[in-house]
């Protein structure tokens, strides 16, 4: 089947960079921006790659935490809230439309309240994002298939390095999805088996050697921009190049976003909380974003 090609989309598309100081539109801005202007099979392409925020809106909402509410996920307030009473108590229903929320969503709920007691705080972030990866691992589209592989592996394997550093337990904390997890999980000794034949393995090895958190996310970033551009070396005007253009502005945003406070946020993120409580060494610390 021939691609949809979308020219004057973009085309009119602006040059980015990684390092900008600006952008001249914000990742749910250019999401309101094509969504007139895509098939509606691919828009909904575009939507998956915003669901994480509806993940933690959601575990807001089942955990009751006072977080703010984060307007760029897909669905709204009074959607995820129905999808909870569809689930919980579905007799109390009084709307005549459905939540519309994706499976994996009602999945989670159903979860959560059936081993609330049993779901460690820590491990539901993790539970989440396992459902949310397994279901979009269906899709139709392979470039982006092929790009959350990519993502699932990375985080796996900087999850399984900085554990590694610190002697400290990995085998709960990976997203258990790929070929790659499964063999950082039946590994023996330091036999990665497997996974050291994933193409990308020596250079995020290297990655995570970066002490300095922020220069690792940082280098992390470039090799993401770089693996998209190659994904795409020979997509012009297809889908594909407004999903990859999308994943940039995100990246770029978030670059924009962080000061030198978030070095340690970025570091307890990218750990996953292996240890509830842990203290980090000395050489971890962060201040003032430096070591």
């Amino acid at each position: 089947m021939a691609k949809r090609n979308y020219y004057y989309l973009i085309a009119g598309l602006p040059d980015l960079s990684i390092d900008q100081g600006k952008l001249q539109f914000g990742s749910v801005e250019f999401r309101e921006y094509v969504k007139s202007q895509l098939k509606s099979d691919d828009y909904q392409l575009i939507e998956w790659l915003f669901l994480p925020y509806d993940n933690q809106n959601l575990l807001s909402l089942l955990t009751q935490r006072d977080d703010q509410w984060n307007t760029a996920g897909i669905y709204t307030r009074d959607q995820l809230e129905l999808a909870i009473t569809e689930v919980v108590s579905p007799d109390k229903i009084i709307s005549d439309e459905p939540s519309g929320v994706k499976l994996y969503l009602k999945e989670f709920i159903t979860m959560f309240f059936n081993e609330e007691e049993l779901m460690p705080a820590k491990n539901r972030d993790l539970i989440l994002a396992t459902l949310y990866y397994r279901e979009a691992m269906k899709l139709k589209n392979e470039f982006l298939r092929e790009w959350l592989e990519f993502e699932i592996n990375v985080k796996n394997l900087l999850v399984y390095h900085t554990a590694q550093k610190l002697s400290i337990p990995y085998d709960s904390e990976l997203l258990n999805i790929t070929d790659l997890a499964n063999s950082l999980l039946s590994k023996i000794g330091r036999d990665v088996g497997e996974a050291a034949e994933w193409i990308h393995y020596n250079k995020v090895t290297q990655l995570a050697e970066i002490n300095e958190i922020a220069n690792r996310e940082k280098s992390v970033d470039l090799l993401r921009w770089s693996v998209l551009d190659e994904m795409n070396l020979f997509n012009y005007f297809s889908i594909e190049v407004v999903i990859s253009y999308l994943i940039k502005i995100m990246m770029i945003e978030r670059w924009l976003k962080l000061d030198p406070k978030t070095g340690e946020e970025l570091f307890r993120k990218l750990l996953g909380d292996l240890q509830s409580g842990y203290d980090f060494p000395n050489e971890f610390s962060i201040k003032d974003g430096k070591k």
